[in-house]
This record gives C-alpha cells, structure tokens and sequence, in this order.
C-alpha cells in the first residue's frame, strides 16, 4: 500500500512537470518572430531573438531542465551509504524589462526532485527571484535585489561555507539587498549598502547528530569609496558591520549571537583585454556576544573572497575561486568555523561543444573538540548545444571530507541532463 501509494504521489508530480513542460513548448513556439521584432520596435527594446520571446515590455525567457543523476551515497555518510538514483525537474519562467542603461527582472523556478531509493517527505522547492537597477544621468545608481527559496535539502542556501551536506529541514529563506552609490566626479564615488538575510525552519525542531538546524537572521551595512582605476575596472574600499541573531532549537546549544566587523579592499571589472577580477580581500573580526562555548575564541583574521577569470582562445576560459571567512557552525560544540580554500575551472564553449573541468580544495576549522574537514573535490562535465533551444550535458563529481569520523564521507555522482529553453 505504501509503494502504491508513493508512486501514485510521484505519478501526480510527474503529470505536474509534463503541464510545465508542454506550457513551456507552446510558450517557445507560439511567438512569430515577425510578431516579436514588431513589438520590440513598438515597446523601444533591441530585442534579441536568440534570447527570449517579446511579451508586451517584457523580454519572456522559459526554459526547463530534466536530469538524472545516480548516488552512490545520498546521505553523505562515513559507513552505511546508501546508493539511489536522482531524478529532477527544474522550470524557470524570467522576465525581464530593459530600460535604457537600467533594468527590471523577476523569475520563479518550481523544482522536484524525487529518489529511486528513499521516500522523502518534501520533493518541492520553489526559488523566486526579483532585481533591478536604475542608473541616472546625475551619476546616482540604485540596485536591488531579493531572492526567496523554499526548500529542505538545498543546504547551501543557509550555509555556504560547506559544514552541512545533507539535510531534509523545510526551510524558508529570504534575502534582501540593496545598493547605493553615487559618482561624485567622473573617476570617485561613494556606496552605502544594506543586506538581510533571514532563515527560518517550517517544521518540528530535531537534533540530528549533534546539529541544530536553528532559525537566523544577519543584518549587514556597509559603506565605501569608488574608484574608476580604468574604464573597466573600480577599485572599492569599504567597511561593513553585521549583526547575526540566531535562535537555537535544542536545550544544550549555546547562543549563536555574533557581531563582526569588517575593512576590504576590492577589485572589480576587466583589468586587461583578458584577465577579470571579482576579489576583495581584507581583515574581519567576529565577536561571539555571550562569550561562547569554553576555549572558544573570538575570529579575527585576514580574509579573501571572489574570483580572478582568464579568458582564453575560443571562448574558454580559466577561473581562480578564492575564499577565506568565517560561518556560524550548526554543531553544538563550536559557534563558528573558519572556511579557507580555493577551486580552479576551465570552462570550454566553442561552437556548440560546452564543458568544464573543476578543482577544488577547501578546509573547515574549528577552534573546539579537534575538529578540522579537509574537503576535496573534482568533476568534469562535457554539453553539446543541438539548437538554441535545446542542450544535453553529462557530467561526474567526485567529494571526499577527510575529518572525526562522524564527519567523513566520500561521494560519487553521475549526472545526465537534458535543457530545453533559453
């Protein structure tokens, strides 16, 4: 009865994804391009019909991937993996208003993702996404943006440094920022900027393992100095001061609480004809506000975060990720972990062949119990484009933390996916 019943749940979502599907094939062929140039015309748009459909003022770009992906340990565990195949479904539906220099766009993205071998309670989850940006002759320039995800196992969006590999928590995160700089001459400015980000768990508390999936939220404003090194490139000294307010779950956890401070300096834009930065780099203190767990120490330490990329013969490219900051841990001993590494890509796009080869090594430190992750990993992933529509890539990823061995694991995965869309 169960078995019945789960593959009646999936057979449902299935036909869900097949509407999204078909809604998504009429959408990419019921537009003449005749009809689409005479709208662009008519709204003041250079549309570019290799990159979406005219809709009124709006640029319409759906598109929709099917994958499938085989695990061999989906839980990411050091003994008793478990193997499963992976199958996704992912849809997104951007539109997108260009104004002259300045812009409006707003996506959403439904996802479900159901396992061969384990019946999960939360298939779904659903990313939104809105930005615009708004530059005046005055030299004032405004950007916002805000992103909302609704999900379980996507732990990245609450933990981008990497401590936390798997988990099936609903989660609801929202993420605000907003931007403000003005150009006072042609080569000096000044930006003021203002970030929330709060995450918050939907469901029972639970402690898994020594984790506490707790509810946060981290407050951010900074402001800097602009300066126009070149017509492609800026140079941005900046201060920054957050606020983390986190709500632990569980009765022996510590409060999370932290004040940080930080000064970077940054590099951004095209530094030559081929070589582009997105770095900064700089000192930051952290200050745990009850004084923490025993033996646990305040973070202040240089740090580097961004990407130097080095364009190459061919459209390819070779990419440098660095990365040096400090996350609050989601682990009972330790209020934070200091994450330092880097990874190196080469990206291939010639004709219609797309690919890419990725290092990357990373260790996660700890300042109680001995713990300390050195994390590596290695993929490659080879596409080819059969139209503008339409694109198949496979790809293999393999990940190995070496750690206590409550935290270890490797993992191997296979990918397959086909992208019909713009």
């Amino acid at each position: 009865m169960m078995q019945n019943s789960r593959q009646g749940n999936a057979g449902k979502a299935y036909r869900a994804i097949g509407a999204l599907v078909a809604v998504l094939v009429v959408a990419l062929c019921g537009a003449s391009p005749g009809a689409a140039q005479s709208s662009a015309i008519r709204s003041g748009i250079a549309a570019n019909p290799e990159e979406g459909i005219v809709v009124g003022p709006f640029l319409f770009s759906p598109a929709v991937e099917l994958s499938w992906e085989s695990r061999d340990n989906i839980f990411f565990t050091a003994t008793n993996e478990v193997s499963s195949d992976v199958y996704l479904a992912r849809a997104r539906f951007m539109f997108e208003l260009p104004i002259y220099d300045s812009y409006v766009r707003f996506s959403y993205s439904p996802q479900y993702r159901d396992y061969g071998n384990w019946d999960q309670s939360r298939p779904w989850t659903h990313y939104v996404d809105a930005a615009a940006a708004f530059e005046l002759p005055s030299g004032l320039k405004l950007t916002a943006a805000y992103s909302f995800v609704s999900g379980s196992q996507e732990t990245r969006e609450i933990d981008p440094g990497g401590e936390l590999v798997f988990g099936d928590r609903a989660f609801e995160k929202h993420l605000a920022n907003l931007e403000v700089a003005y150009w006072m001459t042609p080569t000096d400015g000044l930006r003021v900027t203002g970030t929330l980000n709060d995450v918050s768990y939907t469901d029972a508390p639970q402690n898994l393992g020594g984790i506490d999936f707790f509810d946060y939220s981290r407050l951010g404003l900074g402001a800097g100095w602009l300066h126009q090194l070149s017509p492609t490139s800026v140079l941005d000294l900046s201060y920054r001061h957050e606020d983390f307010d986190a709500t632990p779950r569980g009765s022996f956890f510590d409060q999370r609480d932290t004040t940080s401070e930080q000064l970077t300096l940054g590099l951004t834009g095209q530094l030559t004809p081929v070589l582009a930065s997105e770095l900064q780099v700089g000192w930051r203190t952290t200050e745990i506000d009850d004084g923490g767990t025993a033996g646990t120490e305040e973070f202040s330490s240089w740090v580097v975060s961004g990407s130097l990329t080095w364009e190459m013969a061919h459209g390819s490219s070779l990419v440098l990720d660095v990365l040096r900051w400090d996350y609050p841990s989601a682990y009972s001993t330790n209020a934070y972990y200091t994450a330092t590494g880097g990874s190196l890509t080469y990206n291939l796009n010639r004709d219609r062949l797309f690919g890419s080869a990725r290092l990357r090594l990373q260790n996660n430190d700890y300042e109680v119990g001995g713990r300390s992750d050195d994390i590596t990993s290695y993929g490659l992933g080879l596409g080819y484009r059969f139209t503008n529509l339409l694109s198949l890539r496979g790809s293999y990823l393999y990940e190995q933390r070496e750690s206590l061995e409550q935290y270890s694991y490797e993992a191997n995965i296979f990918l397959l996916a086909l992208v019909v869309g713009y």
